[in-house]
């Protein structure tokens, strides 16, 4: 595993961003865990995650010049990945976001930022990837307002589940796109890396919890 993988796993836990115990989830699932994006609320902390998010960019799309983010967690996130992306190759990478409600005054538009261009190399970062049907929408709205195509679509965690069809939503999203998904780690990796390991003097992945995880993974997963 990637170095910047195995530090990110450890950024998640001490950001109390991914929690184990027993949740239950939007869908209905009693999960053994749950990942919580609004936990990247202070400046050091959407700042760091901007980090690895570059690094996931480096490794998947290296030509990357532009970032969008969907609204409206997806601001933040395009904002803090396209500053480190531009800190670490040393030159300018552009972001945008899409509004909710067009605008019809002053600058008008669907769109706010570095609009893109043919030549661009766009990705798009969202946090996390469940049924995909939000992501089609923006690729298809992009392409219909830039004709510009997204290199690809980078999620922070693979949960690597089915959707409510019983389906791989990430494998249906890249068929009706075309456009590949990656992620900074997904769910397997982090078990992998913190099962019985301290962080900070703790181990909050024991062997206990990992079964768990794997059991729920074995129910839920498609990958």
């Amino acid at each position: 595993m990637q170095s910047y993988k195995k530090e990110f796993a450890e950024f998640l836990v001490r950001a109390e961003a991914l929690q184990f115990g027993e949740f239950t989830l939007k869908s209905g699932r009693n999960s053994p865990y749950f990942f919580n994006s609004s936990k990247f609320n202070t400046g050091p902390l959407i700042e760091e995650l901007g980090r690895y998010y570059a690094s996931a960019i480096e490794e998947n799309a290296p030509n990357c010049s532009l970032i969008f983010g969907p609204a409206y967690k997806g601001i933040p996130l395009c904002v803090s990945a396209a500053t480190a992306l531009s800190s670490s190759l040393n030159q300018n990478i552009g972001y945008f976001f899409n509004r909710k409600e067009k605008k019809t005054h002053g600058d008008q538009g669907s769109l706010v930022g570095q609009l893109p261009l043919e030549k661009d190399s766009v990705v798009m970062v969202d946090d996390v990837f469940t049924d995909g049907l939000t992501k089609i929408e923006s690729v298809a709205m992009i392409r219909e307002l830039c004709g510009v195509k997204f290199t690809g679509v980078l999620v922070v965690l693979d949960r690597m589940e089915k959707n409510s069809l019983g389906r791989d939503a990430i494998a249906d999203f890249e068929q009706i796109t075309g456009v590949p998904v990656w992620s900074i780690i997904t769910i397997r990796e982090v078990c992998d890396y913190l099962k019985n390991r301290e962080i900070d003097g703790h181990v909050v992945l024991d062997e206990d919890i990992f079964l768990k995880i794997e059991h729920y993974l074995e129910e839920h997963s498609v990958r």
